[in-house]
């Protein structure tokens, strides 16, 4: 099984972002909920950048 990559939820409203890191190609309802927690608009899904797709992929 290969991991689908990581995202990003970035609302275009107030600037809040949020990365999601799936660990499983079965879609998760939560990680599908893109409703900004700030001001309540719709989020839109974004690629990561390349200094985030780093950080995301590095070991804790």
């Amino acid at each position: 099984m290969i991991a689908p990559q990581p995202f990003k939820y970035k609302c275009p409203k107030c600037g809040y972002s949020k990365i999601v890191k799936p660990k499983s190609d079965v879609i998760d309802l939560v990680e599908m909920l893109n409703i900004c927690p700030k001001c309540k608009s719709e989020m839109e899904r974004v690629e990561l950048n390349i200094l985030e797709t780093i950080v995301v992929k590095l070991p804790l």
